[in-house]
């Protein structure tokens, strides 16, 4: 009877429900001819390698209706919360599968998609009994779009697998398009399956790497002849704000500053032994009301302060491992005024005669001792937010502090019983005593040491052209100075120079920029559509993205070109004013510039366009594949503490402004120069020098009204811009050498 309130046994505590009318139709079994998807198996050991392994659609369903040999899944069951799958010691054991799409080891090791089955994955968390699991099932099975629906790994969620496609029935063959696809069809099917089944769906982030741990399930419902529900990709889907939409498939990684997983089971085995001693001092385990209820919860809580607990996860255990939650009156709210009630009373107990003789606490105090007894906070130094989480050795996700979220710490206070306002609390959560957190540099860390191999040019090469070396070594002397631009190593000079990809339109030129970037950095830090129209946006999004694409590049005029934006790529830092913020500040730059365009003369400037690497792309670059991220960035961090140089040389740049000349955008005036003079070299017979003005009076002559006349200056530039013309310094200003072609 023990188990009945430390952990999920296989009683129900609901009644059995009534059987389901209509009864269902009986479902066909799965005719493996229909269809050659095959679904990934990954399992992680404890030295982080990953073992993949397929299986096709039919073999799946015939795997899950057995436990392991091992008997992981049954034990997950019988030791776990239905809240916290998670936190099974056997954890890793137990294969992740991976259902949108069939995964495939590439040649870098990393693993990528091989094909995308056109599957969205609906999970139904926190079911309380077998009954209602069934229920949910059968009633996933009434759509048509449902291909099965099982029983997950813990016992108390619901897994249904649901096809989809685009209009014309097609589905994405790359990662790069499978993810945007998979968003928008995940957040379609979502409203749609809502209303139809008896228990909210729960929100997860949607991926089409989505992965859900190996269920088990005797009697999985499929239906093969399943329709494909067909998602409109011209058309916006609106996004489902729920807040749960920030619960994720697996646990995120942890901060190095956290408890682990030892502590974890160390709090766990210390818990079921303090309710071992609670049972069996109550005499009768059997429930008699909210008397016995308070009872349990409240030598459970005295248990926990004698073995030193800290008090959040004391509130954290007791109320995750309540079976009867259930019962008026028993809420998360109630379990936590127990606990505090009991904290108090114990620790006044124990140091009467000294806080006897103390002066009261002041209220600031009172504040952070119980908001840093319950969260954890860090400042976020790269959005400039701080984030928090509740403070205990649980996995939860890190959340921006937010006005909401002000209020909602006010008011837990104000429940305790402190007198106080939403300033004081907001004094504290944007005070220097919440410590630091650069996710950059939190990322860099974690990739691991170089193998050796050269990641960097290997991604360079998916994109197709015409001189392979030359793009090579170009994007690797960028891709550098990008990480070199994030870690701060010069601030002297920005990452000033662009990589841009020319190419007609469908060569996957945008999902390559995206893939730049890992998902964990992608989230935050890429964006496509930032407007040049305004200085304080740009700059406020240098100081925060990591790559900036310039999408549709023939868009910016060419004043932009060459004066707002030759001027902000340049720059080591940006002065921006931050939201709320009542002063600006001088901030690192950490942005670097990335460009796309369909069209082939889009550089204006006409003294050299020294800042773009024009490269044309001669075919589709391949996206198919994932690059192994960790390497690419350890190789990057490898060779900058080497001492490798990150910026372009005297003899690069005059190479990159020669390449550049053939996506040079000539002027009206160029043109009309060249129609009638060309360069010369002094000796020649017919060569003369002449000056601007002379020049531009004789093109006026001969072309009339046709030439429109620019001014001299911006004239001047061109005629500089043009390699091959001498010009020289006189008296009457600058002289060119030029020979008449009439």
């Amino acid at each position: 009877m023990i188990n009945e309130f430390i952990t999920s046994d296989k009683k129900h505590i609901h009644p059995p429900l009534p059987p389901l009318t209509p009864q269902p139709k009986p479902i066909k079994p799965f005719n493996t001819s229909r269809t050659t998807m095959k679904l990934s198996s990954i399992r992680t050991d404890k030295n982080g390698q990953q073992y993949l392994k397929n299986y096709e659609f039919g073999a799946f369903l015939e795997r899950i209706k057995t436990d392991t040999a091992n008997f992981l899944i049954g034990f997950l069951r019988d030791e776990t919360p239905p809240e916290e799958p998670t936190r099974y010691r056997h954890y890793r054991d137990i294969p992740h599968i991976c259902a949108p799409m069939e995964l495939r080891r590439q040649q870098n090791g990393a693993l990528g998609m091989s094909t995308f089955n056109g599957l969205v994955v609906l999970e139904v968390r926190q079911v309380m009994s077998p009954g209602a699991c069934e229920t949910v099932k059968h009633a996933a099975m009434e759509m048509p779009m449902t291909l099965a629906a099982f029983v997950g790994a813990s016992g108390h969620e619901v897994i249904i697998l649901v096809r989809v496609a685009r209009n014309d029935g097609t589905l994405p063959t790359s990662e790069v398009e499978a993810e945007p696809f998979y968003v928008q069809a995940y957040q379609r099917i979502v409203q749609v399956y809502d209303p139809a089944l008896p228990q909210r769906i729960t929100r997860m982030t949607p991926s089409p790497r989505h992965s859900f741990l190996l269920p088990l399930d005797e009697a999985p419902l499929t239906n093969p002849d399943a329709v494909p529900y067909r998602i409109n990709t011209t058309r916006e889907t609106a996004v489902d704000n729920h807040p749960d939409d920030h619960l994720l498939t697996l646990p995120e990684r942890r901060d190095a500053q956290e408890v682990d997983m030892t502590a974890y089971e160390n709090y766990e085995r210390a818990y079921r032994d303090a309710a071992q001693r609670v049972a069996t001092h109550l005499h009768n385990p059997k429930r008699r009301g909210p008397e016995w209820f308070k009872a349990f919860v409240t030598g459970m809580a005295t248990e926990l302060y004698r073995a030193a607990w800290p008090e959040e996860e004391a509130v954290c255990h007791l109320w995750r491992h309540l079976t009867f939650k259930d019962e008026p009156g028993l809420t998360e709210d109630f379990v936590r005024r127990i606990v505090e009630a009991v904290y108090e009373e114990e620790q006044t107990a124990r140091h009467r005669q000294d806080l006897a003789e103390e002066t009261e606490e002041p209220v600031m105090q009172q504040i952070i001792r119980r908001m840093e007894s319950r969260y954890v906070f860090r400042h976020n130094t790269i959005m400039g937010y701080t984030e928090y989480r509740a403070n205990h050795t649980w996995v939860t996700p890190w959340q921006p502090v937010t006005r909401q979220v002000i209020n909602t710490f006010t008011t837990d206070l104000l429940l305790a019983g402190l007198k106080l306002t939403n300033h004081h609390v907001q004094y504290y959560v944007n005070s220097t005593r919440i410590r630091a957190f650069n996710p950059i540099e939190d990322y860099l860390f974690r990739t691991g040491e170089w193998d050796g191999r050269d990641h960097i040019r290997a991604l360079a090469a998916t994109v197709p052209t015409r001189n392979k070396t030359l793009w090579a070594n170009w994007f690797h002397t960028w891709f550098l100075a990008m990480v070199a631009q994030w870690q701060g190593r010069d601030r002297r000079y920005g990452n000033a120079i662009v990589p841009l990809l020319i190419s007609e339109q469908g060569m996957h030129k945008s999902a390559f920029c995206r893939l730049l970037l890992p998902p964990e950095l992608r989230s935050w830090g890429y964006t496509d559509n930032l407007s040049l129209s305004e200085e304080r946006p740009v700059h406020l999004a240098m100081s925060q993205m990591l790559i900036i694409n310039l999408d549709e590049f023939n868009r910016i005029s060419p004043q932009k070109q060459q004066g707002f934006l030759k001027n902000i790529l340049q720059l080591p830092s940006v002065k921006v004013k931050r939201p709320y913020a009542t002063r600006t500040e001088e901030v690192p730059r950490l942005a670097s510039f990335i460009a796309t365009t369909n069209m082939s003369d889009v550089l204006h400037d006409p003294t050299g366009s020294r800042r773009f690497l024009g490269v044309e792309v001669t075919g589709n670059i391949n996206v198919s594949q994932t690059p192994n991220y960790a390497q690419l960035y350890a190789q990057a961090q490898a060779e900058l503490n080497d001492g490798a140089r990150y910026w372009f040389d005297d003899d690069e740049t005059r190479a990159i402004m020669e390449h550049n000349r053939q996506f040079q955008q000539h002027t009206t005036a160029e043109q009309f120069f060249h129609e009638f003079f060309e360069a010369a070299l002094p000796e020649e017979p017919t060569a003369k020098w002449m000056t601007v003005a002379a020049i531009l009076m004789s093109i006026k002559e001969q072309a009339g009204a046709s030439f429109r006349t620019p001014s001299p200056n911006a004239f001047g530039r061109t005629l500089n811009g043009l390699p091959e013309l001498l010009h020289r310094r006189s008296k009457n200003g600058s002289e060119y050498c030029v020979k008449p072609r009439f």
